[in-house]
This record gives C-alpha cells, structure tokens and sequence, in this order.
C-alpha cells in the first residue's frame, strides 16, 4: 500500500539540506526514496515548491486553501515554529493519520495546551522530529544504559549547546529523556545569561537544576560563530559522552576493583561513530510503520510537556 504525503515547507529541513549531495537529511528526499510514499510538495514560495518538486518527479500545490488536507494520509510541517499550531489543528479537524511535526512543537505556552486538548481529542497521530531518539545507534545506546540502570545509579548531566535553549538545547533534553526512559522533574531550577543571539523570543542560556538528587548542568555557549553540541551522561563508572552534535558516541568504564579510584577506559564494543548518517531515513520508517500500524506510539505528549517546561523556564 502506497501512502500520499504532503510536505509543507521547502527550506533547509523541508528540502535544502540535502537537495545537492548524496546525504538524506530532508523530509523531501527521505519520504521520495521509500517505497511507501508519493510525496507532494507545498511552500509560501511556489517558485522552491516547483524546483523541489521537480527534482522528486512530484507534483506541488500553489495553495493550501485548494485542497483537502484530508486527501492526505500524512502531513509533514517544516515550516517555522509560528506556524505549528495553526497547522496541526486543520490536521486534526482534517482527521489526517499521521503527521510529522518539525521540533519545537510551539513557541506559547497557550499554544501548547491547547494542541494537548486537542490531540486527546483526536485520532491523529504526531511524530515530532528530535531526531536522534529515532536512530539505531540511539536505539542500541538506550538498551545499553538501561542495563547500566540496573547496577549503578545515574549521577550527573551535563549538556553543551548553542543557538537558542528550546531550538537546540530541547534536543539534548530529548535524548535524555529517551535514553533514561524517563521524563525530566527538574528541581531547585537556576537560570542565566539569557542572550538572544539565534532567536528572537528563544535566547541561548544556562541553566542549574537538580532531578532526583541528579546535577543537571546545561551550559548555553552565547554568541559564537560555530556549532556545538555536546551531552555528558555520568553514572557511577560509566561515562557516555555525546559529541559532534551526536554523531560520535563514546562509551567509557572505570574497573571497579581496588581501593582507589581508577580511569575511564574507552569501550570500543559500545562507542559507535557516524550515527547521524541519514538521519531521515529512520523518520519516514517510522512514518510507514506507524501508518501501516506496526507502530502504535508517538512522541507528541511527551514532546509537549517537555516544551512546556523549557518555555517556563525561560519565562520565569
């Protein structure tokens, strides 16, 4: 069975990432290389929209207000964060399947909660892209720290980031959270160096908490001219450092024998490298699988209550 999917949005993760290389990186190229899809295209500039869909053999609409969104079975939104809401409400009036939703879910805390009434109300499904809790090599890590769960205990988080604290920073808290199987409570929250460098109304800034009797340290690097994106996850012997935006894992263990403390030594077995390698393709199998009910779950809710929170934060 072959499923119609529209994206709306044509720009860097809609279509332009990866529009002259060989990477999958786009929702337009992900979903025209599965077999499952037939992708039409649509973007506030018909001229992009045309090009795009000329590259993928696929038709593009001039007008949204034309057509039914439920002629669709699934809609990918990659189109500002201002625009979501709007968006995802027509899919849900629409009763649209499945829709893939670019991260963050809203930038308003009404916003927010009004989505949430809603989708409880709806049969459609959202998948909100943090990509990398969709990937094998995060798939496999999950399984991996779920095993260290259950012989040491979870003792430090620090994460690195720039460009805007809900934009990139609620990605690190994202994987967190799925590599620990467990939503974010943080406590006792201190917040800092708010600069709005990136984003109007999302500033790069620190933050202090502590979850659970766990240190939670998130750094906001401010006004530099390059990408970071770095995550330390500690427990008692082990170490799992994310580095290159999560392209690099490395997995370190200090031995336990002896009296004194002892080094990290690198496990190579559970280190993995180039795991964002076409860090699409895993998002439209879960599209189809989800579509296809092999997949049941999605991210919406948890994605929105961690929205929530990172808006209070920097409202407060």
């Amino acid at each position: 069975m072959s499923y119609k999917i529209l994206i709306i949005g044509c720009g860097n993760i809609g279509a332009g990432y990866d529009f002259d290389n060989g990477f999958v990186q786009t929702h337009a190229k992900a979903f025209f290389l599965h077999p499952k899809f037939t992708p039409t295209f649509f973007d506030l500039d018909s001229t992009l929209a045309e090009k795009v869909a000329n590259q993928y053999e696929a038709s593009f609409l001039t007008n949204l207000e034309e057509i039914e969104l439920s002629e669709f079975d699934c809609i990918s939104i990659c189109t500002p964060t201002t625009t979501h809401t709007e968006l995802l409400i027509k899919a849900f009036e629409a009763k649209v399947k499945l829709v893939v939703c670019e991260k963050p879910v809203a930038s308003e805390l009404e916003d927010l909660k009004s989505l949430q009434a809603k989708y409880q109300l709806s049969d459609t499904r959202v998948v909100v892209n943090y990509i990398r809790r969709f990937l094998p090599c995060y798939i496999d890590l999950k399984l991996y720290i779920q095993e260290v769960l259950k012989t040491e205990p979870l003792t430090n988080l620090s994460i690195r980031y720039q460009r805007g604290f809900v934009n990139n920073a609620g990605h690190a808290l994202d994987l967190v959270q799925y590599l620990l199987g467990a939503e974010m409570e943080l406590e006792n929250v201190e917040t800092s160096n708010h600069v709005f460098d990136a984003f109007p109304n999302d500033p790069t800034m620190s933050l202090r908490a502590n979850w659970d009797g766990v240190n939670v340290d998130v750094l906001g690097i401010s006004n530099v001219k390059f990408s970071h994106f770095e995550v330390d996850i500690f427990f008692e012997y082990h170490r799992i450092h994310l580095k290159e935006a999560g392209n690099i894992i490395e997995v370190s263990k200090a031995d336990k024998e002896g009296v004194y403390f002892k080094p990290l030594k690198p496990l190579e077995h559970q280190s993995k490298e180039n795991c964002l390698r076409n860090y699409m393709e895993p998002v439209a199998e879960l599209a189809h699988n989800i579509l296809a009910e092999k997949v049941v779950d999605d991210n919406f809710e948890e994605a929105v209550r961690l929205n929530l929170q990172m808006l209070n934060f920097i409202k407060h």
